[in-house]
């Protein structure tokens, strides 16, 4: 009895997860721009720490008058926030990723582009993570089942004087910033 009422309190504290609304510039497809905000649940231990599949569920919640409204992730070009860290973050309709969801848009230059794709687990419900770069119609996936180092210079082969630094990122901890400098390197 005590087991069972133990997890009755879990399960119902995990239930009021935290919560946090996050003032936001959303851009339609059809160019329309709002301003409202985006109700984001927070990690429990956590509090600033927010959960992205917020905005890579295939409907879009934003409270806009106080009213939450529903939209569809196809009818949504770009938002544009600053999470609870304090860091810029930019979600965009990418097709070539995801027809039906949002991405994170890590870097967008204009030979190559980073985006983050975030998925539920079907099992435990965990946030799933996809990180792909894309060069015009080529989509390479960085993962720990690919040699990075080595798609990364297939990728960048027209540019051999980036070899010693695709050699010096640690992608086993793989720091964003890294990643960035090189690409903003090879979009010049």
């Amino acid at each position: 009895m005590k087991n069972l009422l133990a997890l009755f309190l879990l399960v119902y504290s995990f239930s009021f997860a935290q919560k946090s609304e996050i003032e936001s510039k959303i851009t339609f497809s059809d160019n329309r721009i709002v301003n409202a905000k985006i109700p984001f649940k927070t990690n429990l231990f956590e509090s600033d720490q927010i959960d992205e599949i917020t905005l890579s569920d295939k409907k879009v919640k934003i409270l806009e008058n106080e009213k939450a409204v529903k939209y569809p992730a196809t009818e949504i070009q770009k938002i544009e926030f600053t999470d609870l860290k304090n860091k810029p973050r930019t979600f965009i309709y990418f097709p070539a990723e995801s027809t039906k969801t949002l991405v994170e848009l890590i870097y967008g230059g204009k030979k190559i582009k980073w985006v983050k794709a975030y998925r539920r687990h079907g099992y435990d419900g965990s946030t799933l993570v996809s990180d792909v770069l894309f060069k015009g119609d080529i989509r390479q996936p960085l993962s720990i089942l690919v040699n990075n180092r080595k798609k990364l210079k297939q990728l960048m082969v027209e540019k051999p004087e980036l070899e010693p630094l695709i050699e010096n990122i640690n992608y086993n901890r793989l720091k964003e910033q890294d990643l960035i400098d090189l690409l903003k390197k090879y979009d010049e």
